[in-house]
């Protein structure tokens, strides 16, 4: 009886140190891993009414900028993806550094709010719109759902929207 006991209580060490050994590597390696490179995302100008749109792209026309208009609520899990992870991407956020980026906050779901994204023709969040220097919506580049920051990039791409840095040499 007493030798099983002692088997026991060894196999029990001993099955602990590994597991405690095991959980050391883990940690080590999670606290070694190479952070991800991100950004601060580029503040947005915060509008919750058709006429402060309406000022906010006349400023940007007025800049020659193209606006970026963010519909987006606080309860919209894919508007705060963008936010979290798409306009933090350090590509991205010097992409939206060129942009006048404005945020439609639809998250009271006002009557105004309604109206609103009848007059923009939103039919859910998030969406986003790309307004051209001219002040002219851009026909083909609106994004209604969440984009990770590669498709983002590819995006802004394909439409014309990407302003090309060039690097110095």
């Amino acid at each position: 009886m007493r030798q099983g006991r002692r088997f026991a209580l060894t196999a029990g060490l001993l099955i602990a140190a590994l597991g405690a050994g095991a959980l050391h590597i883990v940690r080590s390696q999670q606290v070694t891993a190479p952070p991800k490179a991100s950004a601060t995302a580029p503040p947005f100008i915060t509008v919750n009414s058709q006429e402060a749109l309406d000022a906010e792209l006349a400023s940007a026309a007025a800049n020659q900028q193209i606006a970026l208009v963010d519909y987006y609520a606080d309860w919209c899990i894919p508007c705060k993806q963008f936010a979290q992870k798409t306009f933090t991407d350090p590509a991205v956020a010097q992409q939206l550094s060129r942009m006048h980026r404005i945020k439609v906050d639809l998250s009271e779901n006002r009557p105004d709010d309604f109206a609103l994204m009848r007059t923009q023709d939103v039919a859910g969040l998030p969406t986003l719109d790309f307004w051209l220097p001219n002040g002219e919506r851009h026909a083909t580049a609106r994004i209604t759902g969440f984009l990770a920051p590669q498709a983002f990039m590819t995006h802004l791409r394909q439409h014309g929207l990407k302003h090309e840095v060039k690097s110095e040499q």
